[in-house]
Parts: structure tokens; C-alpha cells; sequence
């Protein structure tokens, strides 16, 4: 008899059919308190619809969820079927579970949560890039984003070394880590482009980007927040000026604007300071980062860890590579790449430079009204970090390693 029940319960779950997707991501493209874009991969089959709510339901409910989201956009690159449901008029500061339901039944369920609308709440962000080539080192940088669960990544550029199917199938593979071991909890991503991205259609075909040239801002936490997505592989003039001067006029009345672009625009390795762009940058946008308030900028590429003092620029004297120091209207740079790409030596050091190194990390920063408080995190032991929750997410996880140049832990910016 018990030999029948088990061979019974055995055909039982082999009769139940799933849907087969993977890869499922989520993207911040406008509006994190109030939009965000679900995306995956369809590996067989169609006809995919995503249904969600604001409440967790169990497997065998998930018909009930009460929305049903369906395909805006869809491709086929880089032999991945992709997929997007975009999602509008969600309420802020609101988590919202969905499962994707195809010809073969349903996917597991995933969630994810909006920022809230109002400045009065603190948000925490991660900003990295170069993920490049170095999987176990990447790795580890992903599931230290779980671990650290802040509200959004920004996300800036060269995600792989040669930007080809395998590459991104491997990048997509580690990429998981950040919510397989976390609830399936997805953290959103803010992307930008890199150099190693060979056209703007990476950011169009993997994350729904909504501008051709790659150029966009994102809102969070109300009036809080405007990050600025710049596209260094591009003409820095033109289009692309012209939209980083209005979006920083809209957005005036906010408390920050954060400009994310890949390329430095002093880079802490001396070669890179004859690459593509570094000018460029120089003359056509710093000034409107100065002229509109700008306090923090993240750049990566040169694969080292960096952090100015405020500076602005100028050609009086006394100047380093077109900079001086000015802690009152000046702006801090921060970043250069190190989320898994190899590491190089920085060898072209300012007076400005507040702190340099060549160590895996990256930037974990708190945003309110009054200040920014930035950290570099060396993520390497991911594995044995204490996770972070809803009600401690401000705090220090037990076990984390946070970079301790000569200067301290934590560089405080101040509105």
C-alpha cells in the first residue's frame, strides 16, 4: 500500500509541468518608485504572461494573483529569447511577487520591491562595474549584493571582456546569485554602458533600456534622487549633451543627481589617460555637472579603486591634470571598476586623490536629504557575510570587509 502512495505522489510531480524561463531580471529604466520592467529569458515555448500583485501566494495559487502583465518587447540576441513585461502606476515602496506563466505551467516566483516616493526615507545603492572576465571573483560580487540587499545596482558598463553569446550566458548564469540564495528577491538594476559592450543594442536587447543611444535618467525615492545613465562610447556632444543639460535643469529641485558613465574623466592608470573619451568628458560635460550641483559622479573602467577629494575644475595654478581641490563646490569622483575585471596598478596620483588601491570591491553608499555615505566594500568573502534584512538594511553585516585606506572607511558627502 505505502509502495502505491509513493509511486502515486512520484507520477503525481512528474504530471506538473513548469514554465521554462531563466535569467529573470529587473530593471529600474524610469521611475523606481512607481515602474519597473521584468525581464527573462524564454527557453522554450511561448505565449508568456506574468502575473503578479502585491501579495505572496503559494504555488498552487498562482492563478489568483490578481494582474496580469504581458510581453511589451520582446528579441532574439546573443542566443538568448528575451522577453520584457513593463509595469506601470505600481505603488511605491511596495513589494510585488510575480511568476511567469507559459504553454508549460508556471515559473517559480520571484519578487521584488519599488522605492519609496517621498525624500524623507534613507535609500541605499550599490555602484560598480567591469564584471568582465573573472567568474569565481564576480561571483562573489554578486551574491554580496544579496547579502548587502540595497534598493537598487547601479550597473556601469563592460559586463563582459568580448561580449559574445558565451559570455553573456555565463555573465546572466552568475548574475542569479544575487537572489537564488536570497527568496528569489530581485534587485534592481540601473544600467550604463562600457567600452566591452560592442554597440548600444546590449542595454536595448538585455534590459529593456528605453533610449537608442543609451542616454536616460532614473528617479528614486521621490525628489530625492535623479541618476543620470551617460554613454561614453558615443558622441559626448550633440544629443547626448544636450539631454544631460535638460535632464539636470528638470531635475534641479532634486536633492542629488548622480551622473553613471563608464570612462573615467581622470583616470588613476596613466595609459588610460590617452583612451577615448577622457577629453571629451573633460570639455563637454564637467562643467554642467558643476554648473547644475552635481556632488558625486561614478565612473569605472580603469579596473582600480579610487575616490577624489572635491574637486572642480580649473587651469589656475597649482592645477593637476585640469582639477583643483574646492571641499565647498567641488565634486567627488568615485569608482574605476573592480567587480571582476583584472586588476591593474593606479599609478597616476593627485594631490586631489583622496584614497587609490587595487583590490575587488565595490561602491555601497546611503543617500538621505542631508548626505551621502559611501563605502567600499572588498567582496570577496561574500560567503560568510551576515545578510542584511528590511529592518537592518543601514547597518554593518557581521563579517563584512569594508576598504580602510589611510583617509577611513566611509567618505561622507554633504548636500
Amino acid at each position: 500500500m505505502l509502495k502505491q502512495v509513493l509511486l502515486f505522489i512520484f507520477l503525481g510531480v512528474n504530471f506538473i509541468s513548469f514554465s521554462k524561463v531563466d535569467f529573470v531580471r529587473v530593471v529600474f529604466n524610469k521611475n523606481g518608485d512607481q515602474e519597473a520592467t521584468i525581464g527573462w529569458h524564454q527557453v522554450s515555448g511561448d505565449s508568456a504572461t506574468v502575473y503578479w500583485g502585491n501579495k505572496d501566494l503559494p504555488a498552487t495559487e498562482f492563478e489568483t494573483f490578481p494582474n496580469r502583465g504581458f510581453v511589451a518587447a520582446s528579441n532574439t540576441y546573443k542566443n538568448l529569447e528575451n522577453r520584457f513585461v513593463r509595469l506601470v502606476e505600481l505603488e511605491p515602496n511596495t513589494a510585488y511577487y510575480f511568476a511567469i506563466k507559459d504553454e508549460d505551467g508556471f515559473s517559480e516566483r520571484y519578487w521584488f520591491k519599488t522605492t519609496p516616493n517621498v525624500n524623507t526615507e534613507r535609500l541605499s545603492l550599490i555602484a560598480g562595474g567591469d564584471s568582465r572576465s573573472r567568474r569565481p571573483t564576480r561571483q562573489q560580487a554578486f551574491r554580496m549584493v544579496g547579502k548587502l540587499m540595497p534598493h537598487a545596482v547601479l550597473f556601469d558598463g563592460d559586463y563582459t571582456d568580448i561580449d559574445n553569446a558565451q559570455k553573456w550566458l555565463w555573465w546572466f548564469e552568475d548574475y542569479k546569485l544575487t537572489y537564488q540564495e536570497f527568496d528569489n528577491r530581485i534587485i534592481p538594476f540601473i544600467n550604463a554602458r562600457g567600452n566591452h559592450e560592442r554597440s548600444n543594442d546590449c542595454l536595448i536587447n538585455f534590459f529593456d533600456c528605453p533610449a537608442k543611444n543609451n542616454v536616460y535618467n532614473v528617479t528614486l525615492g521621490g525628489d530625492l534622487i535623479n541618476v543620470i545613465c551617460l554613454n561614453t562610447e558615443i558622441r559626448f556632444g550633440g544629443a547626448q549633451k544636450r539631454f544631460l543639460e535638460e535632464t539636470l535643469i528638470e531635475h534641479q529641485n532634486f536633492f542629488w543627481q548622480i551622473p553613471l558613465y563608464h570612462r573615467a574623466c581622470r583616470p588613476h592608470v596613466n595609459w588610460k589617460m590617452k583612451m577615448k573619451g577622457v577629453k571629451q568628458i573633460y570639455n563637454k560635460w564637467i562643467e554642467l555637472f558643476e554648473k547644475y550641483g552635481v556632488k558625486l559622479a561614478i565612473e569605472c573602467d580603469s579596473h582600480i579603486t579610487k575616490t577624489t577629494w572635491p574637486i572642480r575644475k580649473s587651469k589656475e595654478n597649482g592645477h593637476e591634470d585640469g582639477f583643483v581641490r574646492d571641499d565647498e563646490n567641488g565634486i567627488i569622483y568615485s569608482g574605476e571598476g573592480c567587480w571582476g575585471a583584472p586588476l591593474r596598478v593606479p599609478d597616476r596620483i593627485r594631490s586631489w586623490t583622496r584614497d587609490y588601491g587595487s583590490i575587488n570591491s565595490f561602491k555601497w553608499f546611503f543617500v538621505d536629504t542631508t548626505g551621502i555615505e559611501l563605502r567600499t566594500v572588498a567582496y570577496m568573502n561574500a560567503e560568510t557575510v551576515e545578510g542584511l534584512t528590511e529592518e537592518n538594511r543601514f547597518d554593518m553585516p557581521k563579517g563584512i570587509e569594508l576598504w580602510t585606506p589611510e583617509n577611513g572607511d566611509m567618505v561622507q558627502i554633504s548636500k
